[in-house]
């Protein structure tokens, strides 16, 4: 069978694959809710203007909750906790349907609570990781956010409904919100895995073990970044008094090229997110970004500027 192209002037951006299903269900689901966009916008002002700048001590309450002390993203790690716990929840619910002992309703309602307790710091490390993203994803990440909300909110009136003695709604209760969080975990995987945010988009550039010229010396501008070719992999250099210092030009955040931001005090700022690096050893300076960048060895050698990638992503 012959595929005709279609005329709609839909960007490729905002189109899902055609399979599998689930994918193609969700991207047209997704597509046809712009509202969205309606709630996006206010929220991540909001988280912008509560985080500050870089250089405020509230920034650094942003660089923690994205994972920046922890080389990648918090949030995959705290989420293991609610989903992890509701499952427990849910085989205790069946297991007291079968027994109704009393031992099985207390384990079935501990593990309720500390799914609870738990999803705040993943609600917490979610938003903040989400507060930079846009467009589809950005779409994609508030949908998962409200069916978390939807489920958080109706495991906490199971519980109450646990403690006023109506198990058996409690239960029909917790059963459908583990159905909403199981779905909402599949965007989560979708956010990370279809459309790579929070992974190390530096990961898979490669780099010479060897010194390779990148451009004359005499052609380097102090205070200027500048874009070279080392071996296939993209370098941004930067003339500091009279040091030269190279990292990966490429944003480890969602792939953004230093080479078009700017320098400051040792610090190299992404233009699209405002993550920072630090050029003497390519660590993370602020979030956005939790992965440092890849460095070069730098030297000068008959005029020429050559590097030497150090380390891998």
């Amino acid at each position: 069978m012959t595929v005709q192209p279609s005329d709609q002037k839909t960007s490729w951006m905002d189109t899902p694959p055609l399979t599998p299903g689930l994918k193609h269900f969700t991207g047209e689901l997704i597509a046809s809710l712009p509202w969205l966009d309606t709630l996006s916008n206010p929220l991540q002002s909001y988280i912008a203007k509560l985080y500050g700048d870089p250089k405020q001590l509230s920034y650094r309450v942003k660089d923690f909750l994205n994972g920046v002390w922890f080389g990648h993203p918090l949030h995959p790690v705290l989420v293991t906790v609610p989903i992890g716990a509701w499952t427990t929840t849910l085989l205790l619910d069946m297991a007291w349907l079968v027994d109704q002992n009393d031992a099985t309703a207390r384990s079935a309602d501990l593990t309720l609570w500390l799914g609870l307790t738990a999803a705040f710091g993943a609600a917490a490390t979610g938003a903040t990781q989400w507060a930079d993203t846009d467009g589809a994803e950005r779409r994609t990440g508030m949908m998962h956010a409200l069916l978390n909300t939807v489920s958080t909110g109706a495991n906490l009136l199971s519980g109450v409904l646990r403690l006023t003695g109506q198990r058996r709604s409690a239960i029909a209760l917790a059963t459908t919100s583990y159905l909403i969080t199981s779905y909402s975990a599949y965007l989560g995987g979708e956010l990370a895995y279809s459309n790579a945010i929070g992974v190390n988009h530096v990961a898979w550039e490669g780099g010479s073990d060897d010194y390779v010229a990148v451009m004359d010396e005499k052609d380097l501008q102090a205070g200027t970044l500048t874009r070279v070719d080392a071996a296939g992999m993209p370098a941004v250099l930067i003339k500091d008094k009279n040091a030269i210092y190279a990292i990966a030009a490429t944003c480890s955040h969602l792939g953004a090229p230093l080479d078009e931001g700017r320098y400051e005090q040792g610090v190299v700022y992404c233009p699209w997110h405002n993550s920072g690096f630090r050029v003497s050893d390519g660590g993370v300076a602020n979030s956005p970004a939790v992965c440092g960048q890849p460095t070069f060895a730098v030297r000068v050698r008959d005029g020429k500027i050559e590097l030497r990638r150090l380390e891998h992503a």
